[in-house]
């Protein structure tokens, strides 16, 4: 007897759902695990006559009760231009795997901002910029911490890997990325990860303290100038 085509629908979503949560139960690996409690949101600033697109960045660690611990990069917009030449090269066809990475490569290199040489700054293109890069370190952040994505290593090591010294900047010494998590027990504390992307220079701040003039890093954050970490207060 055949399988009729309202059983074979039927068949095929439960396999769906039961895919989908075979997906969600897959526990992340370390290189990118600790992307899930990261958030990102850009902004602009003139430096210099030059707009800089500002990543303001937000790691929420639930073990880290005393606080968040966020930091500001800022990078002109040709900075962005050489991050998406080195992510091109790391996601450029070539290597076989069941990620998302020519897709990926398609996004990055179709819908990237293009490079104005007329009235750069001018208010509509400068937001609509900001806009851009801002969908696509989401999107990039997104992959990262897809399950279904975490079987490649170009994308889980090199292509992390880039994205997190981008994200951290000049405020990071480059460490290995899995520092970042802590789902393993035999990792250390939050603190491996703090003393290598947050300083007593870096803008730091906790939430609820967005509006109106900024406290200073002093009055929100004990520093540890022998670490260089700042535990800020919630």
């Amino acid at each position: 007897m055949g399988v009729t085509s309202t059983a074979s629908r039927k068949l095929s979503n439960n396999l769906s759902r039961h895919n989908r949560r075979r997906a969600m139960s897959i526990e992340l690996p370390e290189a990118t695990a600790w992307l899930e409690n990261l958030h990102l949101r850009m902004e602009t600033a003139v430096k210099n006559r030059r707009v800089h697109y500002e990543v303001h960045a937000t790691y929420a660690q639930p073990c880290f009760q005393s606080g968040d611990v966020a930091w500001v990069v800022s990078y002109p917009f040709d900075a962005y231009r050489r991050f998406r030449k080195q992510l091109l090269r790391k996601l450029q066809p070539g290597h076989t795997c069941l990620a998302e990475c020519k897709w990926l490569h398609s996004v990055v290199k179709k819908h990237f901002p293009k490079h104005q040489f007329l009235a750069a700054n001018a208010s509509r293109i400068v937001e609509a910029r900001r806009e851009s890069l801002s969908r696509i370190l989401k999107i990039l952040q997104n992959a990262l911490i897809n399950r279904g994505n975490q079987s490649c290593n170009v994308l889980v090591n090199d292509v992390c890997y880039d994205f997190a010294a981008f994200i951290f900047g000049n405020h990071s010494r480059l460490p290995d990325v899995s520092l970042a998590s802590t789902s393993s027990p035999q990792r250390n504390s939050f603190d491996s990860i703090c003393n290598s992307i947050t300083s007593c220079g870096l803008e730091s701040k906790t939430k609820g303290n967005c509006g109106g003039s900024m406290p200073t890093v002093d009055a929100l954050c004990e520093c540890n100038s022998d670490h260089g970490l700042c535990r800020c207060r919630a």
